[in-house]
This record gives C-alpha cells, sequence and structure tokens, in this order.
C-alpha cells in the first residue's frame, strides 16, 4: 500500500520542481542562506511526491536527517576542496554564457572520443544549471547534488521494489515486486532500512556537498541498470555513454546491478574469473592479494584503525565504516546459519569482488602513469570516493543482514521459549 503523501503525478512533480527552481533562482544570487533555506523547504513536498513505500518513520527521519547533515556541511565544508573540484568550478568562470560552453564541449566529445575527459561531460548537466539561475559562487553546487541523492535513493528502492528476488525472514504476505511487495512487513522493514541507510550515509552526504561528479555517477550506475533490466536498450546505451564519459568504468557497476537482481549467479563467476585473469596477466599475483582488501576496504573506509580518520571531519565517515565492518562479520554468521542466505551473500560478494577488481586495475594504471612503485595495499586513490557507485549494494546488503540477524533474534529467544521458528519467504511474482 503506498502513503497517501507520496502519489505520483507527474504534473504535480513537474510543477513543484518548476516552482523550487524559480524560487531559488530569485532568492539565491541575493542571499546565500535563505536561498538555501528555501530549497531545502521547497524540496519537501518534491521527495514525498515521489514514489516511495507506506515507510513514514524512515522516510520523514531521514529526510530530516539528510537536510540537518546537508546544512551543516554547507556551513563547514569547502565545496572545491581538490583540484577535480577546483577544474569543474573554472568552467563556470571562465564560460560567461551557457552558449560559450556547449560548443567546446561538443568538440572535444567528438575529437576526443577515444579519450574524453569528465570535465565538460559533467560539465553538460551542471552548467545549464548555473548559468540559468545566475550563479556565480561554487556553493550552490550542493542544491544539485542533493537533489541527484534522493533521487538516487529513490531508484535504488524502487530496483529493490521491483526485482529484488532474494529470501527474507518472515510470514509470508506477499511478493516483493510491485505494489504486492509493499504491503509484506518483512518487505516494507526492508525499504525502510535501505532508504534510511542511503538518506543518512555520510559518505554520501559529504560527496554530495563538494563539486564532484561522484553522485551522478551513483545515479547513473542504478538508472543505468533499471533501464536493462526493463530492456529500455537504446535508452540504456545512451545513459551508459554518458556515464563512461564521467567513469570509463561506468559498465562495470552498471552491469553489477544488473546481475544482482536478475540473479546470474555463473555470469557473474565467470566475469570475476575473467577479471582475475586479467589482474594476474597484467600485474601480478600482487593484484590478487589487493582486490581482496580492496573488497573490504569497500565496507571499511575510513581505515579506524588510522587514527588520523578519527579527526573531527572525518569522524562521521569513520564511524560508518565501523557500522558497516559489524555488519558485515554478522552477514559471515548468517550465511553459515542459514541456507537461505546464501544465494544473495554468494553473488554480493562476487560482485563487490569484480568492482574491486576494477578498482585494483585503474588503480594500477594510474600508480605505474605516475612512475610510482606498486605493491601490496597500493589502491591509489580515494577509496571513499571510489567506493560511492556501489554504495546502494552495500546498503541492500546492511539491510538484508539487519532483517536476518533479527531473525536469528528471534529464532534464539523462540527455541529458550520452545517454541516453532518464523518461516521463511520468497516473493513469486515478477516485478513491473
Amino acid at each position: 500500500m503506498q502513503a497517501e503523501v507520496s502519489i505520483n503525478r507527474p504534473i504535480v512533480q513537474l510543477s513543484v520542481a518548476v516552482l523550487l527552481l524559480l524560487a531559488v533562482r530569485m532568492i539565491l544570487p541575493w542571499d546565500e542562506g535563505l536561498g538555501m533555506t528555501a530549497f531545502f523547504a521547497l524540496l519537501i513536498p518534491f521527495f514525498f511526491l515521489l514514489r516511495w513505500p507506506h515507510t513514514p518513520g524512515a522516510l520523514f527521519t531521514g529526510l530530516c536527517v539528510l537536510m540537518l547533515g546537508k546544512l551543516v556541511y554547507a556551513m563547514t565544508t569547502d565545496p572545491l576542496a581538490g583540484p577535480d573540484e577546483i577544474h569543474y568550478y573554472e568552467q563556470v568562470v571562465e564560460f560567461e554564457r551557457l552558449g560559450d560552453f556547449l560548443p567546446y564541449a561538443w568538440e572535444h566529445i567528438v575529437t576526443q572520443w577515444h579519450n574524453i575527459s569528465a570535465y565538460p561531460m559533467f560539465g553538460l548537466l551542471y552548467m545549464p544549471f548555473f548559468k540559468w539561475m545566475e550563479i556565480e559562487g561554487p556553493l550552490p553546487i550542493i542544491l544539485l547534488n542533493t537533489v541527484l541523492l534522493i533521487l538516487t535513493v529513490n531508484q535504488t528502492y524502487r530496483l529493490n521494489a521491483n526485482y529484488f528476488r532474494y529470501a527474507l525472514p518472515g510470514r509470508r504476505t506477499g511478493g516483493i515486486g510491485g505494489d504486492a511487495g509493499e504491503t509484506g512487513e518483512p518487505s516494507l522493514r526492508f525499504h525502510a532500512i535501505v532508504i534510511f541507510g542511503l538518506l543518512v550515509s555520510p559518505s554520501l552526504m559529504y560527496m554530495s556537498s563538494l563539486f564532484a561528479k561522484d553522485v551522478t555517477c551513483v545515479l547513473l550506475g542504478v538508472y543505468g541498470a533499471a533501464l536493462l533490466l526493463r530492456k529500455k536498450y537504446v535508452w540504456f546505451v545512451v545513459v551508459l555513454l554518458y556515464a563512461t564519459g564521467l567513469r570509463d568504468y561506468a559498465i562495470v557497476y552498471t552491469v553489477c546491478f544488473w546481475l544482482l537482481y536478475t540473479q546470474r549467479f555463473r555470469t557473474a563467476i565467470a566475469v570475476m574469473m575473467a577479471a582475475l585473469g586479467i589482474l594476474v596477466v597484467q600485474i601480478g599475483p600482487t593484484a590478487l592479494v589487493n582486490t581482496a582488501m580492496l573488497t573490504v576496504f569497500l565496507f571499511v573506509s575510513p581505515n579506524p584503525a588510522n587514527l588520523a580518520n578519527w579527526s573531527p571531519e572525518l569522524l562521521l565517515r569513520t564511524l560508518e565504516a565501523v557500522w558497516m565492518s559489524i555488519w558485515v562479520g554478522v552477514s559471515a554468521l548468517l550465511f553459515m546459519r542459514y541456507r537461505e542466505t546464501r544465494k544473495f551473500y554468494a553473488i554480493a560478494f562476487v560482485l563487490l569482488f569484480i568492482y574491486a577488481a576494477t578498482l585494483v586495475l585503474v588503480g594500477y594504471v594510474t600508480i605505474t602513469g605516475r612512475e610510482l612503485e606498486y605493491g601490496v595495499g597500493t589502491i591509489g586513490d580515494n577509496m571513499v570516493r571510489k567506493k560511492l557507485p556501489i554504495l546502494p549494494l552495500v546498503y541492500t546488503m546492511n539491510a538484508y543482514t539487519l532483517l536476518w540477524f533479527f531473525r536469528w533474534c528471534r529464532d534464539s529467544l523462540a527455541s529458550r521459549a520452545g517454541k516453532r521458528p518464523v518461516r521463511t519467504w520468497k516473493a513469486d511474482s515478477p516485478g513491473t
């Protein structure tokens, strides 16, 4: 059952979006703080006009934490924190009008298609926003990235609602696909945990506060997977081409989501073996060790063992890593305890291993290109940033583990009381 506040009316959504843009355009150049406050206020009706499950607690609490966190990051974080962020913003300053930028971007795409840069490609997204808004400062990128983050969370929910077919603990009340699935209590809890986790994720919150492409990459990954699942092949190719312009390996995490929801375990194993073969041939056995380590770092980064990561700036992201590391350990126990969970955990860890292998290869190219020494533990890039495209899978795993952990606790209590354990149910009907 859908919540009444989450009706999906495209015309109303478009009207609210236009009102949102007009309000920000009028207020932001006059007063940046007031403009951002107005934006977040108008973001609330836009948020609830999207299709969500009937989980008001997770939605309201998650949105409040997100808006509070974004306001804090807006006041404490420099959007131009690195060289890439500075270069993206330089395009806003360098090109006075959108009409000046578009010919430059098109020429780059046509002449450099074989070695395309993310700077003009990402500019195709944010330059219209900045030039139409007549904005000069970099801070409003937070507004655009926040909308993209919300759309990412919503698209992840829609993928899970329509295509998640793995066993969940609880009494059988319906399939997980479509509206029928949303009436089941296990399904609602699962969706609520995923949505809340992504909304309050410090990594997503922080990266969406920078003048960076990372949140856009996450959205394109889950959206591309949705198009592939719906067999919208032409639009899938269009989205994938743009996503590849932002990240060369966009096809890897996009296909990983597709493999997860189609449950193609054998295909995933074949891809993993091919990736391992490439690593051994191109780099050597060291790459296998680094891939295993990097698979763990997809959960545990920033590294909590490094005292420097407990500084105020990194505290929330380090706590997120600690939280994830706990549930990774629990997932291993659940894999051994419940046979029903093994199908999901097996393919999820294989997909994470594939993504980690891709990052190892990308890191190796980066390090050798800078003529640096490559060895065990050498990653070559910012892991907090690189893990972002796969975070929807990580938080889906987290929600799955939490539900099965609650089942484990109930079974333990029931066995002590001499009661029969709760049954497990799976989805029957295909998603729509």
